[in-house]
């Protein structure tokens, strides 16, 4: 067993029932659950311990979330995803760890600043949805921030949600994504000595709190209206994404 201290448990025990949720569709949260296990276990070591909880997540959600699956928009995304978390890998081996948060922070804002732009600016993204070049940067800015510090949920949301997806296409094909992008990068986890003996362990104590939080997920999930799920998600991105940024400069 780790050798926590009572705060560090609770940390922990929210960063897994943050997972949980996140996996229902509310992808904020998850980020909100990774800067709480940072909180918990410093330094590039939280990853580590994230990421398992995140494919034990992610393997409930898609075995509950399959039929509205954009499997199109999976197909488009994957090149430049798996590109990215080879980048991310790169990154790791030589940043320090005081990086990580600004660097990931800056990427969820650039996506949530494109929102508003196109909110602002109907005419400015007509093409947008269906370009190439921006399913390609979306691509590696998803991977190489999931592979950094498992914060790529607020940038793939919020391009699904520019892709107005209605909310369970939304929901399912996140679910589907992030399972192979996660099962993806184990092995580069495990060369950087992310995962390991002790990692598991603590990873056992919290499935219990990622089986709670994808249950109340799932109940929030089906009460909330499009266009409410739609802000909450934007929302917890512009939080996260500050808090980051924050965390990095002070």
């Amino acid at each position: 067993m780790p050798d926590f201290t009572a705060i560090q448990w609770t940390l922990a025990v929210i960063a897994a029932y943050c997972a949980g949720v996140s996996k229902a569709g509310l992808a904020g949260v998850g980020l909100l659950g990774v800067t709480f296990m940072a909180a918990a276990v410093p330094g590039r070591g939280s990853s580590g311990i994230v990421l398992p909880l995140l494919i034990f997540a992610d393997l409930l959600a898609a075995s509950t979330f399959r039929q509205h699956v954009q499997w199109s928009q999976i197909r488009r995304l994957a090149w430049p995803i798996c590109l990215g978390i080879f980048a991310g890998w790169g990154l790791l081996m030589v940043i320090p760890d005081a990086a990580f948060r600004p660097i990931i922070g800056g990427m969820v804002l650039a996506m949530l600043i494109l929102h508003v732009v196109r909110q602002r600016f109907p005419g400015f993204d007509a093409a947008l949805p269906h370009s190439r070049v921006f399913a390609w940067f979306t691509g590696l800015l998803t991977g190489s921030a999931t592979m950094v510090a498992n914060a790529a949920g607020p940038i793939a949301s919020t391009y699904l949600i520019i892709l107005s997806l209605p909310k369970h296409q939304f929901v399912h094909t996140m679910a589907w994504l992030f399972l192979f992008v996660n099962i993806f990068k184990v092995p580069f986890s495990i060369h950087l000595g992310l995962i390991n003996v002790g990692s598991l362990t603590l990873n056992l104590c919290l499935v219990p709190a990622v089986v709670v939080g994808l249950w109340s997920g799932r109940w929030l999930l089906e009460r909330v209206p499009q266009h409410v799920f739609q802000a909450i998600v934007l929302v917890l991105a512009t939080i996260s994404a500050l808090w980051l940024l924050g965390a990095g400069l002070f």
